[in-house]
């Protein structure tokens, strides 16, 4: 019985996750949807996912030279990504320290390549920590950036949470549930 389980979960779980988020060199993935990602030496730079949008941390860090020990490290940045089949995150080319802290200084530019084909990211967010380890709670970070801008991404997919988006759910709402929410809109408004 064990055996059959074990092959029928084997058999189902290429299908529970259509979307692969692949990370170029130098590009590590901190979370996707707000959730911090385990990563591990052999699978760091390759992550299972749904396809649709995310919102995917990501930031540069690499070692140019074999002599120094030293990396150079961009801050996290978060990026709204259509994921579709094979997704792969890349940014521009820096083959040293030098111009990778001037392309870092002058701002990245983050790039998607996937079934549907290539493009830049739009409006990456960068993150801004506090403290002597400002990244180490990547969950509240992102938490913090997404509510400040009003970013849904609690369904698994990143929705700009607006008054149209609002309107259309309370339309889409049953009797019951409109009687519900009015309750406690009147509840909360005195508030």
């Amino acid at each position: 019985m064990k055996i059959t389980g074990l092959l029928l979960s084997l058999a189902i779980s290429p299908l529970a996750f259509s979307g692969e988020i692949i990370a170029n060199n130098g590009i590590s993935v901190l979370a996707v949807n707000g959730v911090k990602v385990e990563s591990s030496f052999l699978s760091d730079n390759t992550i299972e996912v749904k396809d649709g949008k995310q919102q995917i941390a990501v930031r540069f860090s690499k070692k140019f030279d074999i002599d120094d020990n030293r990396f150079t490290e961009s801050r996290p940045f978060l990026l709204n990504v259509d994921v579709n089949g094979k997704t792969t995150i890349s940014t521009d080319k820096m083959y040293s320290a030098v111009q990778a802290g001037q392309k870092i200084q002058a701002g990245l530019n983050w790039y998607v390549t996937n079934d549907n084909g290539k493009y830049q990211v739009e409006n990456p967010t960068e993150l801004h920590g506090n403290g002597l380890l400002p990244y180490s709670d990547i969950e509240a970070l992102i938490a913090d950036t997404n509510r400040d801008n009003n970013i849904d991404v609690s369904s698994g997919t990143v929705k700009k949470v607006t008054t149209n988006s609002l309107i259309d759910e309370y339309r889409a709402a049953t009797v019951e549930q409109k009687k519900q929410f009015k309750i406690w809109l009147i509840n909360n408004e005195t508030r």
